[in-house]
Protein backbone atom coordinates (compact mmCIF):
# COMPACT_ATOMS: atom_id res chain seq x y z
CA UNK A 1 0.00 0.00 0.00
CA UNK A 2 1.60 2.87 -1.00
CA UNK A 3 1.82 6.11 1.43
CA UNK A 4 -0.73 9.06 2.32
CA UNK A 5 1.26 11.73 0.57
CA UNK A 6 1.82 9.42 -2.47
CA UNK A 7 -2.07 8.71 -2.91
CA UNK A 8 -2.78 12.69 -1.58
CA UNK A 9 -0.46 14.10 -4.93
CA UNK A 10 -2.21 11.36 -7.16
CA UNK A 11 -5.59 12.42 -5.90
CA UNK A 12 -5.19 16.01 -6.41
CA UNK A 13 -3.88 15.55 -10.21
CA UNK A 14 -6.15 13.41 -11.04
CA UNK A 15 -9.09 15.28 -9.50
CA UNK A 16 -10.47 11.97 -8.38
CA UNK A 17 -12.74 11.77 -5.30
CA UNK A 18 -11.44 10.97 -1.75
CA UNK A 19 -12.23 10.80 1.77
CA UNK A 20 -9.56 11.19 4.61
CA UNK A 21 -10.68 9.90 7.77
CA UNK A 22 -8.63 10.79 11.11
CA UNK A 23 -9.05 9.77 14.52
CA UNK A 24 -9.92 12.38 17.07
CA UNK A 25 -11.05 10.42 20.15
CA UNK A 26 -10.87 6.88 21.60
CA UNK A 27 -13.36 5.79 24.63
CA UNK A 28 -13.42 2.29 25.48
CA UNK A 29 -11.05 -0.44 24.95
CA UNK A 30 -10.32 -0.04 21.32
CA UNK A 31 -6.67 -0.22 20.36
CA UNK A 32 -6.93 2.38 17.34
CA UNK A 33 -4.95 5.62 18.83
CA UNK A 34 -5.83 9.36 18.42
CA UNK A 35 -4.51 10.44 14.96
CA UNK A 36 -4.56 7.49 13.25
CA UNK A 37 -5.71 8.18 9.75
CA UNK A 38 -7.58 6.07 6.98
CA UNK A 39 -7.53 7.50 3.05
CA UNK A 40 -10.67 6.07 1.44
CA UNK A 41 -10.57 6.10 -2.77
CA UNK A 42 -12.95 4.48 -4.85
CA UNK A 43 -14.52 3.16 -1.74
CA UNK A 44 -11.45 1.50 -1.01
CA UNK A 45 -8.76 1.62 1.53
CA UNK A 46 -6.20 3.99 -0.42
CA UNK A 47 -4.02 3.94 2.86
CA UNK A 48 -4.14 3.21 6.73
CA UNK A 49 -2.50 3.33 10.15
CA UNK A 50 -6.09 2.44 12.04
CA UNK A 51 -4.59 -1.34 12.52
CA UNK A 52 -8.26 -2.12 13.52
CA UNK A 53 -10.48 -3.75 10.96
CA UNK A 54 -13.60 -3.37 12.14
CA UNK A 55 -12.79 0.21 12.80
CA UNK A 56 -11.61 0.54 9.17
CA UNK A 57 -14.97 -1.25 7.95
CA UNK A 58 -16.92 0.98 9.70
CA UNK A 59 -15.05 3.79 8.22
CA UNK A 60 -15.68 2.47 4.89
CA UNK A 61 -18.94 2.74 5.64
CA UNK A 62 -19.57 6.05 6.61
CA UNK A 63 -16.94 7.38 3.88
CA UNK A 64 -19.55 6.42 0.90
CA UNK A 65 -22.34 8.34 3.06
CA UNK A 66 -20.24 11.39 3.77
CA UNK A 67 -18.62 11.64 -0.09
CA UNK A 68 -22.22 11.24 -1.49
CA UNK A 69 -23.35 13.79 0.50
CA UNK A 70 -20.43 15.92 -0.53
CA UNK A 71 -19.90 17.17 3.25
CA UNK A 72 -17.51 16.99 5.87
CA UNK A 73 -18.02 15.99 8.96
CA UNK A 74 -17.27 14.70 12.71
CA UNK A 75 -18.74 11.01 13.22
CA UNK A 76 -19.44 9.35 16.06
CA UNK A 77 -18.60 5.26 15.25
CA UNK A 78 -19.70 2.90 17.65
CA UNK A 79 -17.64 0.17 17.56
CA UNK A 80 -17.58 -3.40 19.66
CA UNK A 81 -14.59 -2.12 22.04
CA UNK A 82 -15.43 1.29 21.97
CA UNK A 83 -16.42 4.42 20.59
CA UNK A 84 -14.49 6.18 17.83
CA UNK A 85 -14.57 9.72 17.11
CA UNK A 86 -13.39 10.35 13.78
CA UNK A 87 -13.15 13.70 11.16
CA UNK A 88 -14.54 13.03 7.90
CA UNK A 89 -12.37 15.02 5.63
CA UNK A 90 -14.49 14.98 2.10
CA UNK A 91 -12.62 15.53 -1.43
CA UNK A 92 -15.50 15.39 -3.94
CA UNK A 93 -13.96 14.75 -7.53
CA UNK A 94 -15.21 18.19 -9.76
CA UNK A 95 -18.78 18.13 -10.43
CA UNK A 96 -19.05 17.44 -13.98
CA UNK A 97 -22.41 19.45 -15.82
CA UNK A 98 -22.93 16.69 -19.36
CA UNK A 99 -25.25 19.04 -21.69
CA UNK A 100 -26.82 16.43 -24.32
CA UNK A 101 -27.92 18.78 -26.68
CA UNK A 102 -26.71 21.57 -28.13
CA UNK A 103 -29.69 24.05 -29.01
CA UNK A 104 -30.62 27.14 -27.41
CA UNK A 105 -30.97 26.24 -24.28
CA UNK A 106 -27.26 24.97 -24.23
CA UNK A 107 -25.92 28.29 -24.32
CA UNK A 108 -26.30 30.27 -21.65
CA UNK A 109 -26.28 26.75 -19.54
CA UNK A 110 -22.98 26.41 -20.18
CA UNK A 111 -22.35 29.88 -19.60
CA UNK A 112 -23.91 29.89 -16.08
CA UNK A 113 -22.46 26.14 -15.46
CA UNK A 114 -18.49 27.49 -16.04
CA UNK A 115 -19.78 30.32 -13.62
CA UNK A 116 -20.91 27.59 -11.05
CA UNK A 117 -17.08 26.20 -11.36
CA UNK A 118 -18.92 22.76 -13.19
CA UNK A 119 -16.21 21.06 -15.78
CA UNK A 120 -19.02 20.98 -18.76
CA UNK A 121 -19.47 18.88 -21.28
CA UNK A 122 -21.53 19.38 -24.22
CA UNK A 123 -22.54 16.59 -26.85
CA UNK A 124 -24.64 16.97 -30.37
CA UNK A 125 -24.45 14.96 -33.20
CA UNK A 126 -24.58 18.37 -35.60
CA UNK A 127 -21.11 19.76 -36.02
CA UNK A 128 -22.77 22.79 -37.26
CA UNK A 129 -24.06 22.83 -33.12
CA UNK A 130 -21.71 21.49 -30.88
CA UNK A 131 -18.44 23.39 -31.92
CA UNK A 132 -15.82 25.72 -30.32
CA UNK A 133 -17.10 28.97 -31.76
CA UNK A 134 -20.67 27.85 -30.15
CA UNK A 135 -19.06 27.08 -27.41
CA UNK A 136 -16.16 28.48 -26.28
CA UNK A 137 -16.21 27.95 -22.45
CA UNK A 138 -16.97 24.45 -22.26
CA UNK A 139 -14.67 21.79 -21.25
CA UNK A 140 -15.31 19.39 -24.09
CA UNK A 141 -17.14 19.41 -27.00
CA UNK A 142 -17.80 15.97 -28.50
CA UNK A 143 -19.77 15.23 -31.62
CA UNK A 144 -21.20 12.12 -32.75
CA UNK A 145 -24.36 10.06 -31.77
CA UNK A 146 -25.56 11.65 -28.54
CA UNK A 147 -26.27 7.60 -27.16
CA UNK A 148 -23.22 6.12 -28.04
CA UNK A 149 -21.20 9.06 -26.58
CA UNK A 150 -22.94 8.68 -23.34
CA UNK A 151 -22.73 4.60 -23.36
CA UNK A 152 -18.95 4.66 -23.44
CA UNK A 153 -18.72 7.59 -21.23
CA UNK A 154 -17.73 6.90 -17.22
CA UNK A 155 -20.12 7.92 -15.46
CA UNK A 156 -19.82 8.79 -11.58
CA UNK A 157 -22.07 10.29 -8.72
CA UNK A 158 -20.24 13.67 -9.59
CA UNK A 159 -21.93 13.69 -13.08
CA UNK A 160 -25.32 16.05 -13.48
CA UNK A 161 -26.71 15.17 -17.14
CA UNK A 162 -28.92 17.79 -18.87
CA UNK A 163 -30.87 16.23 -22.02
CA UNK A 164 -32.29 19.20 -23.80
CA UNK A 165 -32.08 17.48 -27.04
CA UNK A 166 -34.08 18.31 -30.17
CA UNK A 167 -36.75 15.81 -29.38
CA UNK A 168 -37.84 12.64 -27.54
CA UNK A 169 -36.75 10.42 -30.52
CA UNK A 170 -32.92 11.65 -29.55
CA UNK A 171 -34.01 11.66 -25.58
CA UNK A 172 -35.66 8.36 -25.04
CA UNK A 173 -32.45 6.46 -26.34
CA UNK A 174 -30.08 8.78 -24.20
CA UNK A 175 -32.00 8.42 -21.20
CA UNK A 176 -31.59 4.42 -21.77
CA UNK A 177 -28.21 4.51 -21.64
CA UNK A 178 -27.97 6.60 -18.41
CA UNK A 179 -31.11 6.09 -16.07
CA UNK A 180 -29.21 3.11 -14.62
CA UNK A 181 -26.08 5.11 -14.22
CA UNK A 182 -24.40 6.38 -11.19
CA UNK A 183 -25.06 9.85 -11.96
CA UNK A 184 -26.23 12.02 -9.30
CA UNK A 185 -28.50 13.40 -11.43
CA UNK A 186 -30.64 13.54 -14.55
CA UNK A 187 -32.78 16.16 -15.64
CA UNK A 188 -34.91 15.68 -19.09
CA UNK A 189 -36.82 18.31 -20.95
CA UNK A 190 -40.30 18.05 -22.72
CA UNK A 191 -43.89 18.15 -22.17
CA UNK A 192 -46.14 16.02 -19.16
CA UNK A 193 -47.28 14.31 -21.92
CA UNK A 194 -44.69 12.88 -23.84
CA UNK A 195 -42.57 12.59 -20.27
CA UNK A 196 -45.48 10.37 -19.25
CA UNK A 197 -45.67 8.69 -22.38
CA UNK A 198 -42.03 7.88 -22.25
CA UNK A 199 -41.90 6.77 -19.13
CA UNK A 200 -44.74 4.15 -19.87
CA UNK A 201 -42.64 2.75 -22.29
CA UNK A 202 -39.79 2.01 -19.85
CA UNK A 203 -41.72 0.25 -17.82
CA UNK A 204 -44.06 -1.67 -20.50
CA UNK A 205 -40.45 -1.94 -22.50
CA UNK A 206 -37.64 -1.72 -20.77
CA UNK A 207 -39.02 -3.18 -17.30
CA UNK A 208 -37.51 -0.24 -15.67
CA UNK A 209 -38.44 -0.33 -12.02
CA UNK A 210 -40.57 2.56 -10.43
CA UNK A 211 -37.37 3.88 -8.16
CA UNK A 212 -35.23 3.97 -11.14
CA UNK A 213 -37.37 6.25 -13.48
CA UNK A 214 -38.27 8.43 -10.21
CA UNK A 215 -34.64 9.46 -10.07
CA UNK A 216 -34.99 11.43 -13.54
CA UNK A 217 -36.20 15.39 -13.05
CA UNK A 218 -39.09 15.67 -15.80
CA UNK A 219 -39.96 18.39 -17.01
CA UNK A 220 -36.87 19.67 -15.76
CA UNK A 221 -35.94 22.60 -13.50
CA UNK A 222 -37.27 24.31 -11.02
CA UNK A 223 -40.76 25.70 -10.85
CA UNK A 224 -39.86 29.75 -11.46
CA UNK A 225 -42.04 30.76 -14.60
CA UNK A 226 -39.85 30.75 -17.26
CA UNK A 227 -39.71 31.81 -20.64
CA UNK A 228 -36.14 32.71 -22.49
CA UNK A 229 -33.50 29.75 -23.03
CA UNK A 230 -31.39 32.05 -20.05
CA UNK A 231 -34.43 31.56 -17.84
CA UNK A 232 -34.95 27.73 -18.37
CA UNK A 233 -30.91 27.33 -18.16
CA UNK A 234 -30.93 29.45 -14.82
CA UNK A 235 -33.95 26.75 -13.70
CA UNK A 236 -32.04 23.68 -14.44
CA UNK A 237 -29.27 24.58 -13.40
CA UNK A 238 -30.57 25.58 -10.04
CA UNK A 239 -32.19 21.82 -10.14
CA UNK A 240 -28.76 20.72 -10.19
CA UNK A 241 -27.23 22.76 -7.17
CA UNK A 242 -30.75 21.72 -5.59
CA UNK A 243 -29.82 17.68 -5.60
CA UNK A 244 -25.99 18.51 -5.68
CA UNK A 245 -26.68 20.82 -2.08
CA UNK A 246 -29.97 18.79 -0.90
CA UNK A 247 -32.14 21.76 -1.19
CA UNK A 248 -35.71 22.06 -0.49
CA UNK A 249 -37.31 24.27 -3.49
CA UNK A 250 -39.84 23.28 -6.02
CA UNK A 251 -39.55 21.27 -9.13
CA UNK A 252 -41.33 20.99 -11.93
CA UNK A 253 -41.75 16.87 -11.60
CA UNK A 254 -42.83 17.56 -8.29
CA UNK A 255 -46.43 18.47 -9.59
Amino acid sequence: MTSFSEELVAISEQGAAAVLATVVEVAGESRVEAGAKCLVRDGKVAAENIGDPAAVEAILRESAARLSAEKSQLVSLDLPSGKLEVFFEVMPEPPKLIVVGAGHIAVPLVQIAKVLDFHVIVIDDRLLFANRERFPDADEVLVGDMARVLKEMTLTPACYIVLITRGHSYDEPCLREIIHSQAKYIGMIGSRRRIKACFQRFRDEDKVAEEVIERVYAPIGLDIGTETPAEIALAILGEVIKVRRGGKAASLSDR
